[in-house]
């Protein structure tokens, strides 16, 4: 994988009525690597993960994931990605647990031994319902997740929403150690010192224009 683009757009529009949410977006974010994607809240970040994940289609442009294309390969892209969205939502009345069991059980399994190393690393309690747990302790249990499968391509949007400081760096640890593993990091936020702290150097992409 190491002479291949982990994600790559080509000219990736969105719009929405008159509305242009996202206009000619082309990235080529090689493996192995952390990708800073910047801008203000409501620049359009969010739009282009959708889209490149083909949640929703594209006016115009296309997208390629780990050398497939995202319209088409879709459900083999989600093998081999972790995915954190903007607006986590998950069962209320499940706890964490079975929360990251559904999610297991829709890739094929994984090892639970990694998965409550995780928890313990980002001091996470898997007991509780997930309704019954803080935004910042939901938000755990969303970034286990995504990381759980080790998968070759992590693509987080705001991930470390309502995580105290302690938790925010041993997040950016965990994501360290993905790029140290060569795989493929895709963070998105609003804030230049998080992006910063784990983005390498001079991959940073500042999204300006256009709504989320």
């Amino acid at each position: 994988m190491s002479h291949q683009s982990a994600i790559q757009t080509i000219g990736l529009t969105k719009h929405y009525g008159d509305i242009q949410a996202l206009v000619d977006l082309d990235l080529d974010i090689p493996a192995g690597e952390v990708f800073g994607f910047l801008g203000p809240n409501g620049a359009g970040k969010t739009t282009a993960i959708r889209t490149m994940l083909d949640e929703i289609r594209p006016t115009k442009g296309r997208a390629s994931i780990l050398g497939l294309d995202t319209h088409d390969q879709v459900v083999e892209i989600r093998r081999h990605i972790g995915y954190i969205p903007g607006d986590l939502s998950m069962y209320p009345n499940l706890t964490g647990r079975d929360t990251l069991t559904y999610f297991a059980n829709l890739r094929g399994g994984v090892d639970w031994s990694y998965v409550d190393d995780l928890a313990e690393r980002l001091n996470a309690d898997l007991s509780k319902k997930v309704g019954d747990l803080s935004s910042g302790n939901r938000q755990k249990i969303g970034l286990i997740q995504a990381f759980m499968n080790r998968p070759d391509l992590l693509i987080m949007d705001e991930p470390s929403s309502g995580l105290d400081p302690l938790i925010q760096r041993e997040f950016q640890k965990m994501v360290r150690e993905v790029a140290a593993d060569g795989r493929t990091v895709f963070l998105s936020s609003h804030t230049l010192s998080e992006v910063q702290r784990v983005a390498d150097r001079g991959r940073l992409e500042l999204v300006a224009d256009g709504l989320a």
